[in-house]
């Protein structure tokens, strides 16, 4: 019969035939099968379940240290803190930057040299446009100033009184001023409201020889601090493909129309080659002078 341990040592001796058995995976005498307890480090026999030594349950591994426990505590101190930023005053102005940039990422500015400005004292406001694009102030005759990329263009929107859907143009055509709102049953100061009525009917039931797709529903965003609302629709009609961006601006300036209006009408192959970015250029260099 096998004695019990005669001092606080692990045991180290072979369960079945007592041969030194440390560090070893059988028994080097009888071959026995070894296992190591994960508490005091002592030997034990392949089918014990607790330790012979100090009682340890085998089965349980290698016994952790009481410390391991604080990767909880050492996890938890970042969300405290965070919850802590959330609820102090320094939080308000770092939450509102973040949403500034993450609703409006910053665009480039354009080159300087490579723009041209534009001024309109009729319509009260001021803008940029591509150097080698053309501008003509129609605001003695309609509500518009009118930027084309091909001169003769800007007769054919003349002839067609303002309405770039008809005027056949060749190139890049863009329209900004201030014309009446005719939207009924919405706020004709409300961007997004006037915005998204214009253009229902456009898709259900738009002119005869048109049709349009929608590219950008009808979003908000925010021109030089001022409520906004835009739209880019594709226009396929019989002489091409062309892209339609809108965009309305609110406006507080004395004896003006409440809202802003910005058309541009391009053809599918200016527009991917860098007129889309020309025309949005333009839409941020807009500001009001009254």
């Amino acid at each position: 019969m096998k004695l019990p341990p005669m001092a606080l040592t692990a045991p180290s001796l072979c369960p079945r035939c007592d041969a030194p058995a440390i560090m070893t995976d059988h028994c080097i005498q009888c071959a026995l099968p070894l296992r190591q307890c994960g508490s005091c480090q002592g030997t034990a026999g392949p089918f014990d379940r607790f330790c012979g030594f100090c009682g340890y349950e085998l089965v349980q591994g290698t016994r952790r240290a009481p410390l391991w426990r604080l990767w909880l505590l050492a996890a938890l101190i970042p969300l405290a803190a965070g919850i802590a930023f959330g609820v102090s005053p320094w939080a308000q102005p770092v939450t509102h930057r973040v949403a500034t940039l993450v609703g409006s990422p910053p665009q480039p500015t354009p080159v300087p040299g490579t723009v041209t400005p534009l001024r309109s004292d009729t319509l009260a406001f001021t803008a940029t446009f591509p150097k080698d694009w053309t501008a003509n102030d129609y605001s003695n005759q309609m509500p518009y100033v009118v930027v084309v990329h091909f001169p003769p263009d800007a007769g054919k929107v003349s002839d067609a009184r303002g309405d770039l859907l008809q005027a056949k143009s060749q190139s890049a055509v863009v329209e900004m001023g201030r014309p009446l709102v005719n939207a009924p049953g919405v706020s004709a100061s409300d961007p997004q409201a006037v915005l998204a009525t214009e253009v229902t009917p456009l898709l259900g039931t738009p002119p005869a020889g048109l049709k349009f797709e929608v590219v950008q529903a009808v979003r908000t965003l925010t021109v030089n601090g001022r409520p906004a609302a835009e739209v880019i629709l594709k226009l396929t009609r019989d002489t091409g493909v062309f892209y339609v961006e809108r965009v309305y601006i609110s406006s507080t300036t004395v004896g003006q129309p409440p809202l802003f209006k910005v058309e541009a009408v391009v053809p599918a192959p200016d527009w991917d080659k860098g007129d889309q970015q020309r025309v949005e250029d333009m839409v941020r260099s807009i500001k009001f002078t009254g």
